[in-house]
């Protein structure tokens, strides 16, 4: 739990000192790369580990990433430049995405199938401390120190980690090649670039960045069936009930965070907060997860995964629309607050409960690459969630105003929007941008119920092919 603080933490609290690293460094271009950039290598890395744990162990593996995310982050402690600094934060997110997966699967290997739901439920309370503290010491942190501590506070807490876990990590279950698929992570790194740019940059370059990522599709699918162990088995994403937990999860996600990326962008410069009061509206969706998990775990004893599935993208699903009327209609900011609290709700259920599904009936020799392939397609849910949303959101403004440089300084500075034109342009792309997340949580409830209808009867198939290498 320590160690999912740290990630916690660190993915939380930059966000909050961009200003701060923007006014010092410069390259303001380059500002936003500093989270997205982070978001990017963790995916890649999620996927890149899971052979790795399946071959040597989550032991060896957490040693390591816990050490190279502590150099990571003396490294953008001392980026003398905004360039060094992106650079620096794309080496943490390989390390941070190592962190996470390597503890995801040591949860399935190391603790007892009727313990699981509860543990991430616990690991889930740990993201929602972090929610509520995070802000709150990294705001600290800027006011008495730089921005550079923002990174340098997580060295004592990975030193913890390290103490506490250095051999209470589980060991592989089975001896089997690390050899690493270099040319399948280029393949899905090429996939994962192509399509996000694609998302993130509408026009005619959407259309060009789909073609391409279904020819890498293609190319992968190839190269995956004569190579052994591939870096992601094709079967893990679309073998039934796969693919509808993955779709499940993914329209959970990109739907969820979606909507709530730039809640701090709206409260701000359509409803006058603060900096600092709008950087708490965070606080919401990550009380609801929490809370969500919690549930979930307490569902699960008593009924099915695929029933806490289901109310969870219920709740998601009146939650986020709930929450596109109240920014529709400029209704009391404590009501969309209120209905941000259900979407988070309904996140943590189907994290909580579709994990603790896809772990009751994966073999442990092939722990790591399942939930690799899993964790990958959640990181790819917040990242498309996160891209679309800002897509919509600012080619409307584009549309009204011509740019969107006055929004998006926003995004940094504590000025308010004094121009009603501006005002409304925010205003209707926030909303237009929460409509459709609110049509995806829709899609993901769908998801949701055909998994429930098949969950009771549709077991999940041990892999055939789950033999040393």
């Amino acid at each position: 739990m320590t160690v999912i603080a740290v990630a916690a933490y660190n993915n939380l609290s930059v966000g909050a000192a961009l200003p701060s690293i923007g006014e010092q460094l410069g390259d303001l271009h380059l500002l936003p790369w500093v989270v997205t950039i982070e978001l990017i290598t963790s995916a890649i890395a999620v996927l890149a580990v899971g052979p790795m744990i399946d071959a040597i162990g989550t032991k060896r593996i957490f040693r390591s990433s816990l050490l190279a995310f502590t150099l990571t982050c003396v490294a953008c402690a001392a980026a003398p430049t905004m360039l060094m600094l992106v650079v620096a934060r794309a080496l943490q997110g390989l390390a941070g995405g190592v962190i996470i997966a390597n503890v995801m699967a040591a949860i399935g290997l190391g603790v007892p199938e009727a313990l699981r739901a509860r543990a991430y439920a616990v690991n889930s309370s740990v993201w929602g401390l972090m929610g509520l503290a995070g802000p709150a010491l990294a705001a600290l942190l800027l006011t008495v120190a730089g921005w550079q501590w923002i990174f340098l506070i997580n060295i004592p807490v990975a030193l913890v980690a390290g103490v506490v876990g250095w051999n209470r990590f589980p060991e592989p279950t089975q001896t089997s090649s690390a050899r690493p698929d270099s040319r399948g992570l280029v393949l899905m790194t090429v996939f994962t670039l192509v399509s996000l740019v694609g998302l993130s940059v509408p026009g005619w370059w959407t259309l060009v960045a789909a073609g391409l990522s279904v020819v890498v599709g293609v190319l992968y699918v190839a190269h995956e069936r004569g190579t052994e162990p591939p870096v992601l088995r094709v079967r893990h994403v679309i073998d039934r009930p796969y693919r509808l937990l993955h779709l499940t999860a993914v329209f959970t996600i990109a739907s969820g965070i979606g909507s709530n990326t730039f809640l701090t962008l709206w409260v701000k410069g359509v409803r006058g907060f603060s900096t600092g009061e709008a950087a708490f509206t965070v606080i919401f969706l990550t009380v609801g997860w929490t809370t969500g998990a919690f549930i979930s775990s307490r569902v699960v004893e008593r009924r099915t995964e695929a029933h806490a599935i289901l109310a969870g993208t219920a709740v998601l699903a009146v939650s986020v629309t709930a929450a596109a009327a109240a920014i529709v209609t400029l209704a009391p900011v404590w009501m969309a607050l209120a209905a941000f609290t259900g979407v988070g709700l309904g996140m943590g259920s189907v994290s909580s409960a579709g994990v603790t599904l896809l772990q009751a009936h994966a073999r442990p020799a092939e722990m790591g690459r399942l939930m690799s392939a899993h964790q990958f397609i959640r990181t790819l849910g917040f990242s498309y969630g996160a891209a679309l949303s800002g897509s919509v959101l600012f080619g409307v403004v584009v549309r009204r105003l011509g740019d969107a440089e006055a929004v998006r300084s926003l995004l940094g500075d504590d000025v308010a929007i004094t121009d009603p034109a501006t005002v409304d342009a925010l205003q209707d792309g926030f909303a237009t941008s929460t409509v459709l997340m609110a049509v995806l949580s829709w899609g993901a409830f769908w998801f949701g119920l055909r998994l429930w209808r098949h969950g009771d009867s549709t077991e999940i198939p041990a892999p055939a092919d789950a033999v040393p290498s």
